[in-house]
């Protein structure tokens, strides 16, 4: 029976052996493939890193673009703003020169009655007392209100054109 008993443990002993050099040969091959799979991984990083890191670098620069691009919007939204305020006070000033337009025309009107009014005193040393009244009648004529109301539509365009000009000086 020894003879079995020790029969048997060699077996054993020799299924043992082949069971741990089946093992064996799997865990090579496992660290095999372990390795394989770490060296992919390691070339695969030394191809793929300068890439990203370049591709991160463009990236980066375009980003810096686009904020230089925004101050230039914010900039030019300033710039756009100011000429709004340019524009509104041309518009103004358009409005006051068509006031001065039609003021100069009243004052043509005004001119015209100081040179009727000039004429009427040259004459009143020259002529009678019929004469002189006639002068009086005419000057009578002369029509006050306009004459003031030129007076007052030039004093309109003269204090809106003394502040741009104050504006500009």
């Amino acid at each position: 029976m020894e003879n079995n008993t020790g029969y048997a443990a060699r077996e054993l002993l020799e299924a043992l052996v082949k069971g741990q050099r089946k093992a064996l040969r799997h865990s090579r091959f496992i660290a095999l493939a372990c390795l394989l799979v770490a060296a992919l991984a390691v070339l695969a990083a030394l191809l793929i890193l300068p890439r990203a890191a370049a591709a991160l670098g463009r990236l980066d620069a375009a980003f810096t673009e686009l904020e230089n691009a925004a101050g230039m919007l914010d900039r030019l939204d300033t710039a756009l703003s100011a000429a709004e305020g340019a524009m509104g006070r041309l518009d103004g000033l358009t409005e006051t020169l068509s006031g001065f337009d039609k003021t100069m025309g009243k004052l043509d009107s005004l001119a015209e009655n100081a040179e009727a009014l000039s004429k009427a005193a040259a004459r009143l040393g020259e002529m009678d007392v019929e004469s002189l009244n006639n002068g009086i009648r005419g000057i009578s004529q002369i029509d006050f209100e306009k004459l003031n109301q030129a007076i007052s539509d030039l004093a309109d365009v003269v204090q809106p054109l003394s502040k741009l000009a104050g504006l500009f000086g």
